[in-house]
């Protein structure tokens, strides 16, 4: 008897040489998935491309949205083999799939929270701080796994080591909600057409030290500031950030 919540078919897409056996593993994994969860599964698709460049360490991709009752879940996945990559996206769905799984049982045990609709805090200038600094160790992902990382965690921006160009980034929404990404790459082929669309962003990536991007920032309505250290030798992307207690937050990558 199929559920409720379960959908019949899975929507596959490819690119390049896929097996027809990984092709029917990405499937029924995803399939399965589909029943995890209590709301009604209204689409899923899953996408496999193998990328060209036989240079990249990890060129097989795999990525899946299932659509729960009006709400995508999605997930991505590089590896060295479509299998293994197909393997990775199945272990993250299924963790995205109950944890939302579980929040959704949450909320049927505990009274709704009030609505908070609490901008950052007023901070004079003078008195703002650097009061959280937190290193980051960044594994290699691609710009669709950086979008959905950072949608998962609720943030509005999200730093992460592109796999694709072996270059830090940041991804992150603008006022109008929708997605973009920091810095440009030349002739780069922005996702779009199984997610809503990544777009150029307009931050610019400063060489400056931490004393003049928090100038910067507080110069600024910006949400972030995204700048590298001329001091230091490694030229890696770091993110100043306003928290809602009106001081500053850093990330840097681990070494």
């Amino acid at each position: 008897m199929v559920k409720p919540h379960a959908v019949c078919e899975v929507e596959l897409l490819t690119r390049g040489v896929i097996s027809p056996r990984d092709r029917e593993q990405a499937v029924e994994k995803v399939q399965t998935l589909c029943e995890l969860g209590h709301e009604p599964v209204l689409a899923a698709v899953v996408k496999l491309k193998v990328r060209e460049k036989a240079a990249l360490e990890l060129p097989a991709i795999a990525e899946a949205s299932i659509d729960l009752n009006g709400t995508p879940v999605r997930a991505h996945a590089s590896g060295h083999s479509i299998a293994e990559a197909v393997d990775l996206l199945h272990n993250r769905l299924s963790k995205r799939l109950r944890r939302r799984r579980d929040r959704h049982e949450d909320r049927h045990h505990e009274p709704e929270p009030t609505p908070n609709h609490a901008g950052y805090s007023a901070v004079s200038s003078d008195e703002r701080e650097v009061v959280r600094h937190k290193t980051l160790a960044m594994h290699p992902m691609s710009l669709e796994e950086a979008a959905d990382e950072m949608d998962q965690l609720d943030h509005g921006f999200y730093l992460f080591l592109d796999a694709d160009h072996d270059l830090d980034r940041v991804v992150y929404r603008n006022g109008d909600g929708s997605l973009h990404v920091v810095p440009l790459v030349a002739e780069e082929d922005l996702p779009g057409d199984t997610r809503p669309p990544i777009h150029s962003g307009s931050v610019v990536f400063n060489h400056l030290p931490l004393a003049e991007a928090v100038a910067l920032l507080d110069e600024t309505d910006d949400a972030f500031v995204f700048f590298a250290d001329p001091d230091s030798d490694l030229d890696r992307g770091n993110v100043l950030y306003r928290r809602f207690d009106g001081h500053y937050g850093l990330i840097t990558p681990a070494v």
